[in-house]
Formats: C-alpha cells, structure tokens, sequence
C-alpha cells in the first residue's frame, strides 16, 4: 500500500507532506501491491502508545476481565494508540493478582495491543492518595511486587513509588532495572526525591 499526500510525522519532529509505503503489513521502500491511498488532508504518524489510563467505554481495567481490556483496547485503537499499558488502582493482594493474572492470560488480535502493566499503588503516601484507595495503601515490599510480577508474567512495565516510605529506598535499588519507577502519590520533599532519582 502507497498512502500519498498526507502530513506524515518525520524523525525531524515536524509533520511533512510525504508518501509512505508498506509491504507485508510494515513500512517499507515501495509498495508490493499496488494500492494507492490519497491522504491530502490527513495526518499520519506512528501509533502512540498510552501508559496510563484506568478504563474507558464504561470498563476498567481493575474490572480484571478479558472482556474490559478488549472493549478498552478496541477504543484505544480508535483514537491512534496502537500500544497500551492500563493502570491498576491501589487494591488488596487478591484483587491486583487477579489483575495481573488476566492481563497475562489476556490474547486477542483485535483493538491497542496490551504491553505491559503500570502499577499504581499500592506502595503511596496516604497524604497524596488522590483516588487512590487507603485501606490499602503498604509499605514497599520487594516480595509482593515480585509475586504480582510473576502472576503478570513479567507485565509490570511501571511502578508508582512514593520514595519517603518506609522500605522505598531498598525497593527503588533492587527494581530499577526490571521495572521503570514513577515518583507519583508522594509526599516527598526535595531531598528525598533527588536520593530516589
């Protein structure tokens, strides 16, 4: 396929009237089978990708159904994000597992591809918790955040972190390269924030 004419986002970070070309479902030099698209008027632009949001469309992803991230999914296609990674909200032990569990089960070609997890609590100050959920609020634990790790089947793509806990310190050192940590839900102050970044 051949779209020509459109506004196509470039690696100079500006959008330029340009054709592109795909072959075998991936962009490519020339056009193996003859189909011209006209994009006057039309932006194109890789697909982006959502790493954080808690549902749509009447579902959530805490819903922990195939059904919520499919319908979630097919929504965020919709609107150009071909990538999703959904937020979970601050729960107790069983419901992330479930969570993460269906999510690592989850499989269907249709809607944003679901690439991983951002775990949005538990381990927040209860002085910042927003909509978070305080009777579940914990302390970091680097062995309950490899457990829903392990139910996810390595899903878990980011991590919420408020840095002043107790614990956080130990965590951030051990996680930081399995997972990318987001300073979010916290209370810290300056200094605390520098020693976790």
């Amino acid at each position: 396929m051949e779209i020509k004419n459109a506004k196509v986002y470039t690696e100079k970070g500006i959008f330029e009237e340009r054709s592109v070309c795909t072959a075998d479902g991936l962009i490519a030099g020339a056009s193996t089978d003859g189909v011209i698209i006209d994009g006057a008027g039309c932006y194109l632009s890789p697909g982006l990708i959502d790493i954080h949001f808690h549902g749509c469309m009447g579902h959530d992803f805490c819903d922990g159904s195939a059904e919520a991230i499919e319908a979630m999914a097919c929504y965020e296609a919709s609107r150009g994000i071909t990538a999703m990674i959904p937020a979970t909200m601050t729960l107790g032990r069983e419901e992330l597992l479930h969570i993460c569990g269906t999510a690592a089960a989850y499989s269907s070609e249709k809607g944003a591809v679901l690439c991983g997890i951002y775990l949005e609590g538990p381990f927040v100050s209860r002085q910042r918790l927003g909509a978070q959920n305080g009777d579940y609020v914990r302390t970091p634990d680097v062995g309950f955040f490899q457990e829903l790790q392990e139910a996810s089947r390595q899903m878990i793509r980011l991590l919420a972190i408020a840095p002043e806990l107790p614990g956080a310190e130990k965590l951030i050192r051990e996680l930081k390269d399995e997972v990318v940590l987001s300073v979010a839900h916290t209370a810290a102050d300056y200094e605390q924030a520098m020693r976790a970044f």
